[in-house]
């Protein structure tokens, strides 16, 4: 068999065998194909698609390319390991708000988590921003971890799925990224590899996600969906709004930060309107692992739940643990809005400047482009360009005003948070392009701050 014959097949838009699928895959994994040629037909397979059943064959071909975790010793009968995967945003912190809270409940976690690539961030690198939390611990460490305190939260395995990492970061350079069948076979892939019984994914939509319209959005995520279920791994996913920021806070440790608070609210900071974004993804995907974990069939049970782990302060600490089991130093602090003194992680949040941003006309705040913010991120230093960039954890924005929000002109809408003038001068544009007001009626904000983030369930 020749790569050749391969390529030039799929650049006819002739459908290709399993045995081909694996040759490319185990070539391309051992170094035996060259990346031009691999270039040749992910640019193939991104013009013309995938069938069903190519897709499946590469993604268990992908799955298949080297060792898989094994979980064996975490399984108990009745229980379900479940992994949750988000395909991505700007400001999303939500597995670091989810896990902790499903943890604290009984759910066994095992997570593997990415780095930031471009104006997205990664969950691994908000973990960094915290003083020595060590994400590269060895897998038997972390299965062990799990046994004690029923969570882990580590960088993905340089063991598993090998041939999805060389794939990946050759897409990365060929403009091959946003193919929802390499997008679909890249995910399930590693969720395959990873062990787990069930698997819930996050697929977002919007100018902050791969998915910029809610056509595409559930395209994906059937697909990630029936490639699941074909493998005999029971998967859902819940579709969610990435056209604003999630929550208040974008980069590193202005997340962690966010993420410290949510864990540490109170029944009336729940039951209130802030964040509503963030608590609304938050409450849905912790009460979906609850569901498939085992735990609780009633959806709206498993919130009641969720909400009392919160205010009774296990979740956040759970958090804490998690932390120190990963060597992430703390520090004794009296937080005010909780009226105690608590352990707090030490974030690595030193920065020289702030800047607040002004709303420069009256009226209601219709827009926040994700992408755009997401950028402007990238330009101060917050996020990669390359995969081995550094990225400074301390700098990030934090939004005082959101989508529907009601402001006068000269009102703060968010503070910018940086080390270095000039880049933020080229962020500066990013930033005045995004957010756009406009006259509205009162009855129209209020709808704008109401509309729902979850868009949809595929099961």
């Amino acid at each position: 068999m020749r790569m050749y014959d391969v390529i030039e097949k799929k650049r006819y838009n002739r459908e290709l065998t399993k045995e081909e699928i694996e040759f490319f895959v185990k070539g391309y994994s051992n170094g035996e194909i060259p990346d031009y040629q691999a270039s040749a037909l992910l640019m193939a397979i991104c013009i013309n698609g995938l069938t069903r059943e190519e897709l499946v064959h590469l993604t268990f071909a992908m799955s298949n390319s080297s060792g898989r975790l094994d979980l064996s010793e975490l399984k108990v009968p009745g229980k379900y390991i479940v992994d949750k995967h988000s395909t991505g945003g700007v400001g999303d912190k939500v597995t670091l708000i989810v896990l902790p809270i499903v943890a604290a409940l009984g759910v066994d976690v095992c997570k593997m988590s990415g780095r930031g690539l471009g104006y997205t961030g990664g969950t691994a690198d908000k973990l960094e921003a915290i003083e020595g939390y060590d994400i590269n611990i060895p897998l038997e460490d972390a299965i062990e971890q799990v046994k004690k305190i029923g969570v882990c939260l580590i960088s993905q395995s340089s063991d598993i799925a090998i041939a999805d990492k060389k794939i990946y970061a050759l897409r990365d350079t060929t403009a091959t990224v946003e193919s929802i069948d390499l997008i679909a076979s890249s995910i399930m892939s590693k969720k395959l590899a990873s062990g787990v019984d069930k698997i819930l994914l996050d697929v977002t939509v919007g100018s902050g996600a791969f998915m910029k319209n809610l056509e595409d959005a559930r395209k994906l995520a059937r697909t990630m969906v029936d490639i699941g279920n074909l493998a005999g791994v029971e998967t859902k996913a819940i579709i969610t709004s990435m056209s604003e920021p999630l929550g208040r806070t974008v980069g590193n440790a202005v997340e962690i930060k966010e993420v410290i608070e949510f864990l540490l609210s109170n029944e009336e900071t729940l039951y209130s309107n802030k964040s509503k974004d963030l608590k609304e993804v938050v409450f849905e995907i912790a009460a979906y692992m609850i569901k498939m974990s085992g735990l609780g069939d009633d959806m709206e049970q498993n919130k009641k739940d969720i909400f009392r782990c919160i205010v009774s302060g296990q979740a956040y600490k759970k958090f804490i643990e998690l932390v120190m089991a990963q060597n992430g130093q703390v520090y004794d602090v009296y937080m005010d809005w909780v009226g105690k003194e608590l352990p707090m992680p030490v974030i690595k949040d030193t920065a020289n400047y702030l800047k607040e941003i002004h709303a420069q006309n009256t009226g209601v705040i219709v827009a926040i482009d994700s992408k755009k913010i997401g950028e402007a991120l990238v330009c101060i230093g917050g996020g990669r360009i390359k995969k081995d960039d550094e990225i400074d954890y301390a700098v990030g924005f934090d939004f005082v005003k959101k989508t529907g929000d009601v402001v006068q002109a000269g009102e703060t809408i968010l503070k910018a948070i940086y080390n270095d003038k000039d880049k933020f001068e080229e962020a500066f544009g990013y930033i005045e392009d995004a957010i756009v007001i406009e006259n509205r009626l009162p009855e129209v904000a209020d709808e704008m701050k109401h509309q729902s983030h979850i868009l949809d369930i595929v099961e």
